[in-house]
């Protein structure tokens, strides 16, 4: 964050500084230009890590404008606009096909800035996805946000004749190109393979998640403060009769003067302290009980998360049953599947009649939040992440996870 503010901060400094003389145009310019693809790369980095994130955040655009047809393109148009967005700020540094860039780049900010809008005006997607999991903005601060970004981007693009370019050495430039290419791609496609090397999730390794799911109430905690709320009530006063609206809080300090008639909607007046972690309750299919509190009190286990049974692979899950197998026949650590599938249609995919561990029924959304595998594994130790796996690095050997 305080990144950001300082990048927004030189921007301002320096139109303000143009505006009173101090400096030149071609002087803003360019600390406009180098501070603007500061944040293009860093935006776009922090999206880089977790490509698969950043198409879940897609697939709630879609769904929202009814582009359901773009859902199995999702992942590949998140690594896409990613990378637009970062080599856009690659090649404004260096000042090459600077009319292209400059025409990509404002058809890039109206767009997020055409989306941020609809999202807060109807309230649709409440998380623009814009930093990833780095950062999450409120709809109207991503909408404020792109609005400011595109007036930065309007006087870039009315004086790109000032943007030169930064190397003489157009070898030197393109050598330097194709080196951050290779990087700047094999991310995504590492973080694809394994796990993202950076995790911002709230169930990353270290993280409680029993203590991640404490209200404000439970916290107790000043600096933590819960959600002031106020119900609109319909009241009448005493001595003249005459009807008005009052919230509840005022009705409070005034109910000798006025009768309550009807209470209407319930309105935020400032907001508070939101768990990172909700939406997390594991349920016992057979039973119908539910056994967070049970998991998550547990010395150790293992949990084999897949979010969805049917776009998972058989061989992922004869990996992690091979490596599980002496685990269950010759050790009490207890090991159990999430998901949101049935356990009929975990058995109907797998081809058993009976599964090694018994499998336990998690919301699908929080499934794909705790690790980006579809399978992995998770090891928890009292309800802390000790280590999270995906499939394809899962050790050989887990006998260290008794110890």
């Amino acid at each position: 964050m305080n990144l950001l503010i300082l990048i927004f901060s030189v921007q301002v400094l320096a139109v303000v500084f143009h505006f009173i003389k101090l400096i030149s145009k071609p002087l803003m310019i360019s600390l406009i230009r180098f501070s603007y693809a500061s944040f293009l790369i860093f935006s776009g980095f922090v999206k880089l890590i977790d490509p698969l994130g950043f198409s879940y955040k897609l697939q709630e655009y879609f769904e929202v404008f009814g582009f359901d047809w773009l859902i199995p393109l999702s992942l590949f148009l998140s690594i896409f606009i990613i990378l637009f967005e970062i080599f856009l700020a690659i090649f404004l540094i260096f000042g090459i096909h600077v009319k292209r860039v400059m025409w990509g780049n404002l058809i890039l900010m109206l767009c997020f800035t055409f989306l941020t809008f609809f999202s807060a005006y109807f309230n649709k997607v409440t998380d623009c996805g814009c930093f990833g999991d780095f950062m999450k903005l409120d709809p109207w601060h991503s909408f404020i946000k792109d609005v400011y970004l595109l007036f930065i981007s309007l006087i870039l693009f009315f004086n790109q004749s000032h943007i030169n370019r930064l190397l003489s050495s157009l070898k030197t430039t393109k050598t330097l190109l194709i080196i951050q290419f290779i990087v700047f791609v094999s991310i995504p496609m590492h973080a694809l393979s394994y796990l993202p090397f950076i995790d911002f999730r709230p169930y990353k390794i270290g993280s409680n998640i029993a203590a991640g799911m404490k209200t404000c109430d439970e916290l107790n905690d000043p600096k933590k403060p819960c959600q002031a709320e106020a119900v609109v009530y319909m009241v009448e006063n005493k001595k003249t009769g005459k009807k008005r609206e009052m919230l509840s809080t005022e009705y409070q300090k005034k109910y000798k003067e006025y009768t309550y008639i009807s209470a209407g909607e319930t309105i935020t007046l400032t907001k508070g302290y939101e768990p990172p972690i909700h939406d997390f309750d594991i349920i016992d299919p057979l039973t119908g009980f539910n056994v967070t509190d049970k998991i998550l009190s547990m010395e150790k286990v293992l949990l084999v998360i897949c979010y969805d049974i049917e776009k998972t692979t058989i061989d992922a899950h004869q990996k992690i049953n091979e490596v599980l197998d002496d685990i269950v026949k010759k050790s009490d650590l207890p090991i159990y599947g999430l998901s949101s599938s049935s356990v009929e249609e975990i058995q109907n995919k797998l081809s058993v009649s009976e599964l090694l561990y018994p499998y336990f029924l998690v919301d699908q959304t929080t499934l794909k939040t705790m690790i980006r595998a579809n399978p992995g594994v998770f090891l928890l130790e009292k309800g802390l992440v000790k280590q999270k796996w995906h499939w394809r690095n899962l050790p050989s050997d887990l006998s260290i996870t008794q110890h």
